[in-house]
């Protein structure tokens, strides 16, 4: 058996892997220009598996998108700003490169690259309108951001995250500029007045609460600003804001069906009696030895209700190129792409349209939105359903077959669905729900029956469950694509992790087993690299045994001879060159070169 499995087939195949991983490094067609990023493979022994796969899970923000946020609409106080109107006949006009921006001369401040086209938003700021001030306040004062002063009076940002940075700047082109900050205060400018706050406190955002606030004092007036998700935001309002909740959520849907992403943005005057107590509360939380998150969290919960609402922003963050092409492909391939995204379900939706992975000439588009475990179960069973009736009234109606030849030899028929297919779109709430042990198989089985799934208002954690379900159950390889720290969860999850190398650090990166520097390539790392380095990998294994095969049978068929006697047909030395030798080179360059 040593000759017909020697030692050697493992050594050649961790070299053909090796020169694999080398193929995707120097491929010239996955490097990119821009930032000067090759695509790397951090791992050799996946490079077949590439060829295998048929789920993709992907984020959203960065992943699909470029992550470059830029400002581009508002609603503050109802009324929402960054339409541009004929002044003629009051029509909204498209804003094309040839649109004229508006002038912010006024503010030294002002960085050459922000536009912005609604000029009613800076009369409303010259005329100093109260609620228009407080909201670029909260902009200026609520964020992480730090900022340092280059040579020449240059400021420039640091922050966290391309949201807040987006945020901070563009409250700094309206005339509210961040200059500062030390662990106990932030320094502003408003219209070119100096502010100073007093920083009492940073309720930090994460995942699960979706939100962040600051605690701050100036002139002896205690306020809390926060800025988060509309869900979250939403629950926590003074049922004073009941019809600025409708205007402006009716503003968010609008901007969310632009594509947009949403935050609201609130604010609360506290009392110091209150304050003082919250204060104490904190700090047993904060120094508990014992679930100390949970308890801090508890906290923060508290002093976050009844608050104002002031508007909401909505920020542009564009598709990366190529990637409705890849999409399309990698559909054609016969691998289902899912997107599991932290974003609203109408910006989802949108992206959804914008990247070819929805379309208009799918049947249905199923959207699960219940908040409780039985209105999620009816409406899966719907759609179950649903697509059970389509399914059945297609197939009774129509025979619909393809016929493809082959070499000109060969006439091979296949069906084809004459249905456009199905999508489903699942919230956050409701995924909670599909995802117990008693649903996840009806989860599972509609999911699987439509061509496209979107997961929007995700956590990391509700990421990973997903594909654990996917891998558990369909015994299908998975690949799960991202660029945050949010995404390393299902990226670890996954038979095999792709990161990109953008502008969110490089956790995803360095958890993954391929980086990429764009989408686009992940359709040639799979269809062509994946592809070629399976055949190879196959051709080279038959090709393998195919020849120690032969050289055992002419032992085999000596032993007939000699009596099985246990004398050898060739010289030791032979045998032991024979594999090292005389025949590596060739199984070798089939296998890197074929």
């Amino acid at each position: 058996m040593n000759t017909v499995v020697p030692i050697s087939l493992y050594v050649s195949v961790e070299v053909i892997r090796f020169c694999h991983s080398l193929w995707i490094n120097w491929d010239e067609n996955m490097y990119y220009a821009h930032n000067d990023t090759p695509a790397k493979a951090r791992t050799t022994t996946l490079n077949e598996e590439l060829g295998q796969i048929e789920y993709i899970f992907s984020d959203k923000t960065g992943t699909l998108t470029q992550n470059i946020m830029t400002f581009n609409k508002c609603s503050i106080n109802g009324k929402l700003y960054g339409d541009v109107f004929d002044e003629n006949t009051g029509e909204p006009i498209v804003i094309t490169e040839d649109t004229k921006p508006i002038d912010l001369s006024f503010n030294p401040m002002h960085e050459a690259k922000f536009k912005f086209y609604d000029k009613t938003l800076i009369e409303d700021i010259r005329n100093g309108d109260p609620y228009v001030y407080e909201f670029f306040r909260l902009l200026a004062l609520c964020h992480t951001v730090m900022s340092e002063e280059k040579a020449g009076g240059i400021l420039e940002y640091q922050a966290q995250s391309p949201d807040e940075e987006a945020l901070t700047s563009a409250a700094r082109n309206f005339g509210f500029v961040f200059r500062n900050r030390t662990p106990a205060s932030v320094v502003i400018d408003v219209m070119g007045h100096h502010e100073v706050y007093d920083l009492y406190c940073i309720l930090d955002f994460n995942n699960v609460r979706k939100r962040m606030s600051v605690i701050l004092r100036k002139d002896g007036v205690l306020k809390l600003y926060c800025k988060g998700a509309d869900s979250v935001i939403f629950e926590r309002l003074d049922e004073s804001c009941t019809e600025l909740k409708h205007k402006t959520l009716e503003h968010l849907n609008k901007f969310a069906g632009e594509g947009l992403r949403t935050l609201c943005l609130a604010v609360k005057e506290l009392d110091e009696e209150s304050f003082e107590r919250w204060k104490e509360k904190f700090h047993a939380a904060a120094t508990s030895m014992e679930e100390r998150e949970e308890k801090v969290n508890a906290v923060y919960e508290e002093i976050e209700q009844n608050l104002i609402l002031l508007g909401a922003t909505a920020i542009e963050d564009k598709l990366q190129d190529g990637v409705p092409d890849a999409i399309a492909n990698l559909a054609m391939a016969d691998i289902k792409l899912w997107v599991l995204t932290g974003d609203k379900q109408e910006t989802a939706i949108n992206i959804g349209y914008s990247c070819h992975l929805l379309s208009d000439e799918m049947v249905d588009i199923f959207i699960v939105d219940a908040t409780n475990y039985a209105e999620v179960a009816n409406q899966l069973q719907r759609y179950r359903e649903s697509i059970a009736n389509v399914l059945a009234h297609s197939q009774g109606n129509t025979s619909c077959n393809v016929v493809r030849f082959h070499n000109d030899l060969n006439a091979v028929e296949s069906p084809v669905d004459p249905t456009g297919g199905f999508a489903l779109v699942v919230n956050g709430h409701s995924l909670v729900h599909a995802l117990e042990e008693s649903m996840e198989l009806l989860f599972l089985e509609v999911a699987c029956q439509c061509k496209a799934v979107i997961c929007c208002r995700v956590t990391p954690l509700q990421k990973a469950l997903v594909v654990d379900l996917v891998k558990r159950h369909k015994g299908a390889v998975t690949l799960a694509i991202g660029d945050g720290a949010n995404d390393v969860s299902m990226i670890k999850t996954a038979h095999i992790g792709v990161g990109i190398s953008g502008q969110e650090g490089m956790q995803a990166v360095l958890a993954s087993d391929f980086s990429l520097a764009q989408f686009r390539y992940l359709e040639r790392l799979l269809l062509v690299h994946g592809r070629w380095s399976y055949f190879r990998m196959s051709k080279f294994l038959r090709y393998f045994f195919y020849k120690n095969f032969a050289f055992t049978l002419c032992h085999f068929w000596f032993g007939f001879f000699c009596g099985f006697s246990a004398q050898t047909v060739y010289d030791p030395n032979f045998i032991s060159c024979y594999n090292v030798f005389y025949t590596s080179m060739p199984v070798l360059a089939l296998g890197i070169f074929d």
